[in-house]
C-alpha cells in the first residue's frame, strides 16, 4: 500500500473513540500504531548484517523523512523509516509527533507531544512482534513512567483502550496468558520433555500466519527466555539458519534444540508456521543440500549440534558397514 492508501484504510477503519479530548488524541494515536505495526516488518538484512551492512542501510533509511512515499510502500523497513512514517501519518490525523534523538546505536523512536503538552515514547518498531502476535504492548508509554514497571491500573487502562478499538475481545486473548498456561504445563520437566510440550502448543503459533523471519525470530526466542530461562545455554539452544539462493539472497530460520540423553533439534518452518522436529539424518541432508548452522561466528549451540550430527552420521556409517 502507498501511504494514501494506508491512511484511508486507517480512517475506514477507526472506532468513534469516546472520552475527553486527550484520551481520544491518545486512542488515536494508539490505533494507528496497532494498524500500522501489523503491515510493517524489520529488515532482516539489517537484523542479521554485519556492521558495514548495516551502516549502509541505515544510511538510506535517514533518508526517509523525505521519501515517505518509498518508505509506505515497503514492507520491510528499519526504526529511523517506520519512525519517519509513523509521524507523517499521526500528524496526518492533527496528531504531534516528532524523531528522538538517535541513541548510541543508533536507535530512534516516535516522541509523541498531545495538544494537552503531555510527550511520550510510543516505540513502534521494538512494539512489531507484540501487535502481530496480540500480545501486551511493552513500549506504549502513555501509561506508566515505563512500561515494564507500570502498575496493573495502568495495564487495566491500556487494555481497556485495545479492547475498545478491537486489538483483543478480552484481557484473556492476549498471547502472555497462553504463555503463563504453558508455563504451568512444563513445571519440574527435563529439557526435552519441556521444549516438546512448548513447541507442540497450538496455540504458540495462533496468529502468525503473516509475520516475517525478524519478528518470529525475537517473538519465539522471547517466549523461550520466559518459559525456559534455566535452560537456556545449558540444556537448550537457540540460533539462526540460513540458506542462499541462486542469487545469493539468504532466506533465515530459528533452529532450537534440547539436550538430555539425547539431542533433538527443530526447525521453524516457513511453510506450516511452526517448529518441526527434524531427524538427525534430515539435518545433515539439509546441510548437504546448503542451510548454514549459525548466521554469526560462535553461535551458542551451533558447534554442538553440528558434533553431533557428525557422530551419529558416524555411528550410522559404522551399522551398514558391520551388517
Amino acid at each position: 500500500m502507498n501511504r494514501k492508501q494506508i491512511i484511508e484504510q486507517i480512517r475506514k477503519s477507526m472506532p468513534d473513540f469516546q472520552g475527553n479530548e486527550e484520551e481520544k488524541e491518545v486512542k488515536k494515536a494508539l490505533y494507528i500504531y496497532i494498524q500500522l505495526g501489523k503491515i510493517k516488518s524489520f529488515d532482516e538484512k539489517y537484523y542479521f548484517g554485519n556492521s558495514e551492512t548495516r551502516r549502509k542501510i541505515y544510511r538510506l533509511a535517514e533518508r526517509a523523512e523525505k521519501n515517505i512515499e518509498e518508505v509506505a510502500s515497503k514492507r520491510k523497513i528499519i526504526c529511523v523509516s517506520l519512525t519517519y512514517l509513523f509521524c507523517n501519518i499521526l500528524k496526518d490525523f492533527g496528531i504531534y509527533a516528532i524523531a528522538s534523538e538517535a541513541e548510541d546505536d543508533g536507535h530512534v523512536n516516535p516522541i509523541i507531544v498531545t495538544k494537552s503538552k503531555k510527550a511520550f515514547v510510543a516505540d513502534l518498531q521494538l512494539d512489531l512482534e507484540n501487535i502481530q502476535t496480540k500480545s501486551r504492548l511493552e513500549h506504549f508509554e502513555y501509561l506508566g513512567d515505563s512500561p515494564r514497571g507500570a502498575s496493573n491500573s495502568d495495564q487495566k487502562k491500556l487494555t481497556k483502550m485495545l479492547i475498545e478499538m478491537g486489538y483483543i475481545k478480552g484481557e484473556e486473548d492476549y498471547k502472555n496468558v497462553k504463555i503463563a498456561e504453558i508455563k504451568e504445563k512444563i513445571e519440574n520437566k527435563n529439557p526435552n520433555e519441556a521444549l516438546e510440550i512448548i513447541l507442540e502448543e497450538e496455540g504458540l503459533y495462533d496468529g502468525n500466519e503473516d509475520m516475517q523471519i525478524v519478528e518470529i525470530n525475537k517473538f519465539y526466542k522471547g517466549t523461550f527466555k520466559k518459559l525456559i530461562p534455566q535452560f537456556l545455554g545449558k540444556k537448550v539452544f537457540v540460533f539462526n539458519c540460513y540458506k542462499e539462493n541462486q542469487e545469493k539472497q539468504k532466506d533465515y530460520t530459528i533452529c532450537v534444540f534440547s539436550e538430555e540423553d539425547t539431542i533433538r533439534p527443530y526447525l521453524f518452518s516457513k511453510k506450516e508456521r511452526r517448529f518441526l522436529r527434524v531427524e538427525i539424518s534430515k539435518m545433515k541432508q539439509l546441510e548437504e543440500e546448503g542451510l548454514r548452522l549459525g548466521v554469526r561466528p560462535k553461535e551458542n549451540g551451533v558447534k554442538k549440534l553440528q558434533k553431533y550430527i557428525n557422530q551419529q552420521m558416524e555411528v550410522e556409517r559404522n551399522l551398514e558397514e558391520t551388517k
